[in-house]
């Protein structure tokens, strides 16, 4: 491999939906020192485009193309197979982004065409699906294939990294850091958000997340009806679309339609503009079975939000006293007894907090360059 700088890095994991893992990714790409340390980035879904495509190739960037393995796996291997036999000379490392260990072939490929540097870096603490007898002989063969392949292990906090890589393997927490600029409280931005969504003299509840078995969105849904018996004027935000399946999306609607909320919950998408309508919110609710460390945890809290997360979800999260932290075991009633009385006093303090507990992303960018340049 050429010495010359700078030093490129594969990174896989992008995927068409914009969540906590591209938000992530993103956020350091953006704030690294590009004549030392790019990355260029594997599309192991092909068939649609990754977010952030634009700004990725107008950096000077690649993004190079795999088919998805579940729509043709022959071609999904042989295309990487091909591809690392092109380029695998001018990369140091690889990293591959995930919420499982039930894929790794990019790890273990990449020893094979001499990619000195090979990270599996987990980024969730539990699965999105049931799992059955094969894929837990899929994932203790993964297991093996690591300790071949892989030289670090790095994971997005101890619950994750525990959870994918057990209690003896050591492995790095790179923290979810955010630009915390952009979260910053103003009074300017959330009166004119709130006027484009005409919500001016509500009480605002928000949440961010893919419409999934993870977010417990029916939940959410249960507990802002309690909300809104408490407080007529409230309404709740949904930012973030399905993924393939529809059906949480569908739900999600259908509950919202019985309990006659459908006035008061905006369904808003998949948006780019996530930090001005945190400006808008007067809380944040995060009621997840399960996460690796949620960006948007730390966006909220930047942003000056109580924050009211499910106990399952790793204390890591708790930077300021705006987290909360509910049982999913307490009724829809007790959350929203406890949401409805929370509040906060200064708003653009708490991105300061946010900065002193390390998750400032040009602090942690510099830590990961610094790491692909030792």
């Amino acid at each position: 491999m050429s010495k010359n700088l700078p030093i490129r890095i594969l990174q896989v994991g992008m995927t068409k939906n914009i969540g906590g893992l591209e938000t992530y990714l993103m956020q350091q790409f953006a704030h690294l020192d590009k004549t030392k340390v790019t990355y260029d980035f594997v599309n192991i879904t092909s068939e649609d485009e990754i977010v952030f495509k634009d700004k990725i190739l107008q950096a000077g960037s690649h993004i190079y193309g795999v088919r998805s393995r579940h729509s043709n796996p022959i071609r999904h291997y042989w295309q990487w197979i091909t591809l690392l036999h092109h380029i695998a000379k001018n990369y140091k490392g690889i990293v591959l982004n995930s919420n499982s260990i039930t894929y790794v072939f990019p790890i273990f490929i990449a020893r094979f065409f001499g990619i000195p540097m090979r990270i599996m870096h987990s980024h969730n603490s539990s699965f999105e699906q049931r799992i059955g007898f094969a894929k837990k002989v899929i994932m203790k063969m993964n297991r093996f294939l690591l300790k071949w392949g892989a030289t670090n292990y790095f994971a997005c906090s101890q619950l994750a990294g525990k959870w994918m890589f057990g209690e003896k393997t050591p492995f790095t927490v790179i923290p979810n850091a955010i630009d915390c600029s952009k979260f910053c409280f103003d009074s300017e931005i959330r009166n004119e958000m709130r006027k484009s969504l005409h919500i001016e003299d509500k009480f605002v509840v928000g949440h961010v997340g893919r419409f999934t078995y993870q977010k417990n969105h029916g939940f959410l849904i249960d507990v802002f009806n309690e909300i809104h018996k408490i407080n007529p004027k409230a309404v709740l935000l949904l930012i973030g679309d399905a993924v393939g399946n529809m059906s949480y999306y569908e739900k999600a609607k259908q509950k919202v339609q019985q309990y006659g909320l459908t006035g008061c919950v905006q369904f808003l998408g998949m948006r780019n503009d996530v930090p001005l309508l945190m400006q808008a919110m007067d809380c944040f609710v995060l009621p997840s079975r399960f996460e690796g460390l949620p960006v948007v945890g730390i966006e909220a809290q930047a942003a000056g939000l109580p924050c009211f997360f499910s106990d399952t979800i790793t204390r890591e999260v708790g930077l300021t006293e705006l987290a909360h932290f509910v049982s999913l075991k307490d009724s829809s009633e007790d959350w929203a007894k406890k949401i409805t009385v929370a509040h906060t006093v200064n708003r653009k303090e708490a991105v300061n907090q946010v900065k002193a507990a390390g998750y400032e992303i040009e602090s942690v960018a510099q830590k990961v360059q610094d790491f692909y340049l030792t």
